[in-house]
């Protein structure tokens, strides 16, 4: 079990950031788009591995790294969605809608098989 968690770590490894907050910046509204492809192949993976969180970024000479539960996705997904369409990007949206869906599918599932209107 330890070897497969070790190899899907390593098949999904966390985007290191620059730690200085003006090299931060500037590395930022350079590279956002990679940033934002990162987080949903992040979502992504973590989904089709159901992890429990996923490590997306972690900051250079740093051992801080930011981290996304699952409840988090699709709210992280919306944002990035906004995002591509705002900026026009509109090749990368289809990705993430279906990311989406397929959350909206495993939520109705779960919903269909919890009880409800027992009396």
């Amino acid at each position: 079990m330890a070897n497969r968690t070790k190899k899907i770590c390593q098949e999904n490894d966390p985007y290191v950031l620059p730690s200085d907050n003006k090299e931060l910046q500037s590395f930022i509204s350079k590279y956002k788009v990679d940033m934002t492809e990162q987080v949903v192949s992040s979502i992504e993976f973590g989904i089709k591995h159901k992890l429990p969180i996923i490590e997306v970024f972690q900051f250079k000479g740093s051992k801080f790294v930011v981290t996304v539960s699952p409840k988090e996705y699709d709210l992280n997904l919306e944002t990035i969605y906004k995002y591509y369409l705002d900026s026009e990007r509109y090749e990368l949206c289809p990705r993430v809608v279906k990311l989406r869906d397929k959350l909206k599918n495993r939520l109705n599932e779960k919903t269909k098989k919890t009880p409800t209107g027992i009396k």
